[in-house]
């Protein structure tokens, strides 16, 4: 009996000393009489918000509202929850009014407690979701959209990257901006991506997000390379933190013949090396004959990356260019290199049988009929490679006849060497007839 007494004793000491401990956490009017209402109020909302009483709670939170809005910030946090469900019920005829009483609690929690910056976004991200189709909201929508953006700047939610372009364009079609306002905001967005990407975000994820934030933008003005040329350049000369933009809207454009698209890339890729950008360059120097300025940019593109495809990709690439200005042995000896680095980069045994199939007028002796088409068998030997069936069919049409190998007293299947600057061995094939 003693023993159950003093337990009963000290559990009605631990809840006082709970009860305390609530109540020393409030903040409380000085009126002893509205404290005390104020504590029950406080305590009645948090028992009927804890056991889904939806009704009373609400009724409690008003009184609170209304009487000691600043007894706790746990009512607001408690507020928004509550109301959060009725309000995302579309087909509930009173969802706008609970919509409009979660974003006065955001902003009666803001105006309290003093937490704008870390509360803004959230604010932002529930005002899309409330008022993005709501017309008479847009200019509320846009105005915490523009809130959040100057408290957070590169630190916005992830959410609120590319709505904020649909927030634009919603506001532009009610208040029109200018062409410069809008490329700002659309600025602030892939700003904002790209430091959350170098951060250690999701890439993939975040180049969805660019994508749709470009896609908006376009919807909303017209942007062409003349654009691209007279407004985004001039500003790239003079801030070079402009120039993903000039680079990201001329992709998107198909500007990347324009002369500013390179000058763009070679500004990026001196602080940051990107493999698709020094691949672009390198073609371009090579376009222009300067091979050693080529070179520069397929090897730095080469060490851009740890892909054994792209870099196989940068092999052939040299390959082709040497092939361009009929250097056949350097072009081999590179698409060569992209087999060894990448197996399955096929396109390269292609290009060495046409190297070898165009090598006929090069390395014919007219010594010998048969020995002079040996350069078709060595084509169709990287077509088979390659897998192309139109180009071995091509090769073989060139082969020789039966009778042109016994003619010169050969044998099918025989090992002949090719000289020249080829330097091969194959086998000796006749022609389907």
């Amino acid at each position: 009996m003693m023993k159950s007494l003093k337990q009963t004793l000290l559990i009605c000491l631990l809840i006082a000393g709970i009860n305390e401990a609530a109540t020393a956490q409030l903040n409380l009017p000085e009126d002893e009489a509205l404290s005390k209402k104020a504590q029950n109020e406080h305590a009645m909302f948090s028992d009927s918000f804890k056991f889904k009483k939806t009704t009373e709670a609400r009724k409690h939170l008003a009184w609170l509202l209304s009487n000691t809005p600043e007894i706790h910030e746990s009512i607001y946090i408690n507020g928004i929850k509550l109301y959060q469900d009725f309000a995302e019920d579309e087909s509930n005829p009173k969802a706008q009014v609970y919509q409009d009483s979660v974003m006065l609690l955001y902003d009666l929690r803001i105006k309290y407690f003093n937490n704008e910056k870390d509360l803004i976004d959230r604010k932002a991200s529930a005002a899309y979701k409330y008022y993005r189709n709501r017309d008479d909201k847009t200019l509320d929508l846009f105005n915490v959209f523009e809130r959040t953006y100057e408290l957070n700047q590169k630190d916005v939610g992830t959410n609120n990257l590319a709505t904020y372009m649909d927030v634009t364009r919603k506001y532009h079609k009610i208040k029109p901006l200018t062409k410069d306002d809008i490329l700002d905001r659309y600025y602030r967005v892939i700003d904002a991506i790209d430091y959350k990407e170098q951060q250690g975000g999701d890439g993939e994820t975040f180049e969805k997000v660019r994508a749709v934030a470009t896609k908006i933008l376009l919807e909303i003005i017209d942007i062409d390379c003349n654009v691209i040329k007279n407004d985004l350049v001039p500003r790239m000369r003079k801030d070079p933190k402009m120039t993903p933009r000039v680079i990201s809207l001329s992709l998107s454009q198909g500007c990347t013949n324009e002369p500013y698209f390179e000058e763009a890339a070679k500004i990026l890729m001196k602080d940051k090396p990107d493999y698709a950008l020094l691949r672009f360059l390198a073609i371009k120097a090579a376009e222009k004959g300067n091979m050693e300025e080529a070179m520069q940019y397929f090897n730095r593109a080469i060490e851009a990356t740890n892909d054994p495809s792209k870099k196989a990709q940068i092999h052939y690439d040299i390959a082709v260019q040497h092939n361009k200005v009929n250097n056949k042995p350097e072009a081999r000896r590179y698409a060569e290199k992209a087999v060894e680095t990448d197996a399955n980069f096929k396109k390269a045994y292609k290009l060495i049988g046409d190297l070898y199939y165009s090598s006929f007028n090069d390395c014919k002796k007219e010594e010998s009929w048969v020995s002079d088409r040996a350069v078709y068998w060595l084509a169709y030997d990287m077509y088979q490679k390659a897998g192309d069936q139109d180009a071995m069919r091509s090769a073989e049409t060139q082969f020789p006849t039966i009778s042109d190998i016994f003619t010169e007293n050969r044998e099918e299947g025989q090992t002949i060497n090719v000289n020249c600057w080829i330097n091969r061995s194959t086998t000796i094939r006749r022609r389907k007839e």
